[in-house]
């Protein structure tokens, strides 16, 4: 059952890639309501991550869980029928919201549901394959439900999920509050809320405007990134002075914490808009329906779930970074291989290479995820789930934004570049603004012109695409040396750890006496426990 809504809300991370055509079409937004609509909810969902796993520990995890996905769904239904891009790009404002109250109680519930480490690696294993699984799969039913529907139907899909959640859920799962202390702390919510969201919205508008026409203001923005980076420091500072701070700054010391937070944002960073560019790409390049895209784009889907179910047998016999990094580095040389493989046309080539990129990142997320929680204390969970959280977001909302104006740049400088003889100059300017628009202006066109521009238009997005997949490369290769070198010496400990047992919140809970960890990560040489949050007994 908790695999469900973190399905729900991955899938619509990139259900978008293939209904953005047709939400342009419908409602005519402008370009830069087109980022809101793709983006507002990652930045809020991004923003609200701390402030959720904090406040879960105080209303109780299944609570908070309950709340998001039934706001979740209500906001999903109103986005479906909205006449307009400012409601639409309120409702996905809302489902940002709700969307920060997932995996944090997700997480904190599994620390109470599977006690040992064992049991817990093969939980997260099978947790975290359903965000990948849903991220994967968004593409291939957005372009099945686009074949048939109208675009709206991408989020009524989420309604009966969410139905389903809330009559299943209370019966299934603990009702668990911690025993804490301290009260609301206003400041450092809006702090670390306002420094992530005017950080990931200066950088993706600089991006923009870098990729738009020359002359555009980029004065603003760098403003926006540099007052979100002093609220961030000024919370840092804030959170080191409080007896109970929204983030407890010392989980950063662990390497496995740290390390893995890092990890998986360079990771998306890296593929996040690569995989944007190639859901276009099949549908204007190689002239596919969303529908045919969509059943291609299962396969890497089906291979990323497998792949990611795999790190509980693989620890058994290798280190974690052992297993990160070589699925970093295999990652890296299928990037590397896209950009030779797409000038070729070969769609069953491109597909395997996908393929191959999707099976080498499945574990990292899963191991990534189990390193993170299982190296705070219980009571932490949550917490430390959405730093996780606020890394992979910040890196697909920033992987989305500068590959996404990189590709803009490098197609727009690439078709200035060909020779059009037979296209018109006017004709010509509106092509440069996108694949899309260039294929929209050859319908206009007497059949030589209109075969010339659809020619010159696909290699340059098809060099667009290249350049996508060849920074992915880039970036790859060095987190891969990264995790392999600082998490050398850190291990998933096989032995039953205890968790914090106390209050409780309804009859189904397990609750907090003090201090140890569900699973413990050791940090030290050699893969010894650190015993820093040993000493309570396991439950019973």
């Amino acid at each position: 059952m908790l695999t469900v809504p973190l399905l729900m809300a991955a899938t619509d991370m990139t259900v978008l890639f293939l209904a953005l055509p047709a939400i342009a079409a419908d409602l005519a937004p402008g370009s830069t309501q087109m980022l809101w609509i793709l983006h507002v909810a990652e930045f809020l969902g991004v923003g609200m991550a701390l402030t959720m796993g904090w406040l879960g520990a105080r209303t109780g995890r299944r609570r908070l869980l309950l709340m998001g996905v039934a706001l979740y769904g209500t906001a999903s239904l109103g986005a479906a029928f909205a006449p307009t891009p400012e409601v639409l790009i309120a409702f996905r404002a809302l489902m940002g919201v709700a969307a920060a109250t997932l995996t944090p109680s997700i997480m904190a519930l599994l620390r109470v549901l599977f006690r040992s480490s064992a049991q817990f690696s093969v939980a997260v294993a099978v947790t975290m394959s359903a965000f990948s699984a849903g991220m994967a799969l968004g593409p291939p039913l957005g372009g099945v439900i686009l074949e048939y529907f109208w675009w709206g139907a991408v989020f009524v899909l989420n309604v009966p999920v969410a139905v389903l959640v809330l009559i299943v859920a209370p019966f299934l799962l603990p009702s668990r509050r911690e025993e804490v202390t301290g009260g609301f702390d206003l400041s450092s919510v809006v702090l670390s809320t306002s420094a992530i969201i005017l950080v990931i919205f200066g950088l993706q508008e600089i991006a923009d405007r870098t990729a738009a026409a020359a002359g555009a203001p980029l004065w603003p923005y760098v403003v926006s990134v540099a007052a979100g980076v002093g609220l961030g420091a000024l919370f840092a500072r804030r959170q080191l002075r409080l007896e109970d701070p929204l983030l407890d700054l010392s989980l950063f010391r662990r390497p496995a914490f740290s390390v893995s937070v890092a990890a998986v944002m360079f990771m998306l960073l890296a593929i996040g808009g690569a995989d944007m560019l190639l859901a276009q790409f099949l549908q204007t390049v190689q002239a596919l329906s969303p529908a045919q895209a969509g059943a291609l784009l299962i396969v890497p889907a089906v291979a990323g779930l497998i792949t990611g179910l795999l790190p509980p047998l693989l620890v058994r016999w290798v280190r974690p970074s052992i297993v990160m990094a070589g699925g970093l580095f295999t990652a890296a040389i299928g990037a590397a291989v896209m950009v030779w493989a797409l000038p070729t046309g070969n769609t069953a080539l491109i597909i395997a290479t996908t393929t191959v990129i999707a099976a080498a990142l499945g574990p990292l997320f899963t191991l990534s995820i189990n390193l993170v929680v299982a190296s705070a204390p219980v009571s932490k969970a949550g917490s430390a789930t959405a730093v996780g959280d606020v890394g992979g977001g910040l890196g697909n909302a920033l992987s989305l934004a500068f590959l996404g104006s990189l590709s803009a740049v490098v197609y727009r400088t690439t078709l200035q570049g060909s020779e059009l003889s037979e296209v018109p100059g006017g004709a010509r300017e509106a092509a440069e603004e996108s694949i899309g628009g260039a294929a929209a202006v050859a319908e206009s066109l007497p059949g030589a012109a209109a075969a010339e521009l659809t020619r010159a238009a696909d290699a340059a997005f098809t060099t667009a695409v290249q350049s996508g997949y060849g920074i992915a490369a880039v970036i790859l290769v060095p987190t891969a040396v990264v995790v392999l070198w600082l998490l050398r010496h850190v291990t998933l400990d096989d032995t039953d750890g205890t968790g914090d047992t106390g209050g409780t919140e309804g009859s189904g809970g397990a609750g907090d006496t003090g201090g140890t960890d569900a699973a413990e990560v050791a940090d030290s040489p050699g893969g010894t426990r650190t015993g820093a949050d040993a000493g309570a007994s396991h439950p019973a």
